[in-house]
């Protein structure tokens, strides 16, 4: 072989060393891009199915701020609590909806908002309303829909002391049936008597406890330091909106019952506040609250939509209506 053939053989070796060099190099380069676009892709996945849950949990915590918000305002008509919620969270919704728009996104919000009242007597005297410190009976609430929390915390020595039906009286009414609690004193034991239907029929549910107060919990069914009481249970006897009255409350003078109270109930018609909020000495308040709030949320982007529905009313139920 002559020195000239030597070296093109020579040559035309280091350009095929080079091909396959360059070949392998564009190979690596397609693996590794082929890497890193699954990677971004599996990223990519990951956050589509994130962000659904985020927007609705964000959904679930916001409406329970603005919630707790509204009903920290001491607002002396439904209609108020009802539009000041619905403003807030409607701004809130906006702004979230906008967001989603920037990402390609769809972020939609419905709500339906509850208005009740909070009904509440903090200083001890005796349970007439406002406007009527004489009144023998007298309705605290009407087309009461929904009942979330019912104490009456009453004083033993103020009590009537027989057991008959001229003792304080709490009715709830649907209309058909009435469901009477009796709420009177034993002076010579010392004890705090409840009864479910007149107090002289041996087969009246009764619940007693001996001390100065009792705190009558009518939403967890008991008596103070959670002695259970099933004469308390109201919610299966009545169906449908509610009367709340309380009767025998002064009798010719003769005050039968006094303490304080608490009572929340759903029905932005349900109280008439002339019998509350009187500028007279500690008189019952009526406050109106959003009771609870239903709403439904919508998140869609491109393949994946999440639909949520949530109910937010914070207390347990004391009556619901089947």
């Amino acid at each position: 072989m002559s020195p000239t053939d030597e070296t093109s053989d020579r040559g035309q070796m280091l350009v095929i060393m080079g091909l396959l060099i360059a070949v392998m190099l564009v190979a690596l380069a397609l693996v590794l891009n082929a890497a890193i676009f699954t990677e971004n892709l599996s990223t990519r996945e990951t956050t589509d199915s994130e962000e659904p849950s985020s927007y609705a949990a964000d959904t679930g915590s916001t409406v329970a701020d603005v919630y707790n918000r509204t009903n920290d305002n001491d607002t002396r008509k439904a209609v108020y609590a009802k539009t000041s919620f619905n403003e807030s969270l409607e701004t809130w919704a906006d702004s979230r909806s906008d967001t989603a728009a920037e990402n390609g996104a769809l972020f939609e919000a419905d709500w339906t908002t509850h208005a009740g009242w909070r009904l509440e007597q903090d200083e001890n005297r005796s349970f007439t309303p406002a406007n009527n410190d004489s009144a023998t009976a007298w309705t605290v609430a009407d087309g009461v829909q929904n009942i979330s929390a019912f104490e009456l915390n009453v004083n033993r020595t103020k009590l009537y002391d027989n057991a008959d039906t001229g003792a304080f009286r709490l009715n709830i009414s649907d209309g058909t049936t009435d469901w009477k609690l009796y709420v009177y004193q034993n002076s010579t034991t010392g004890k705090i008597n409840v009864s479910k239907g007149n107090p002289t029929n041996s087969s009246s549910e009764k619940c007693s406890q001996t001390a100065d107060r009792a705190v009558i919990d009518l939403r967890n069914e008991n008596l103070t330091n959670n002695s259970t009481c099933d004469a308390l249970n109201f919610s299966s006897a009545v169906s449908g909106p509610l009367v709340i009255r309380y009767e025998n409350v002064n009798v010719s003078g003769d005050e039968r019952v006094n303490g304080t109270y608490t009572l929340v109930v759903n029905g932005s018609d349900a109280v008439d506040t002339a019998r509350f909020n009187d500028p007279g000495p500690d008189p019952p308040t009526a406050t109106a609250v959003v009771y609870a709030v239903r709403y439904d949320t919508r998140y869609q982007r491109k393949e994946v939509v999440h639909d949520v529905e949530g109910w937010h009313s914070p207390r347990a139920e004391t009556y619901q209506p089947s």
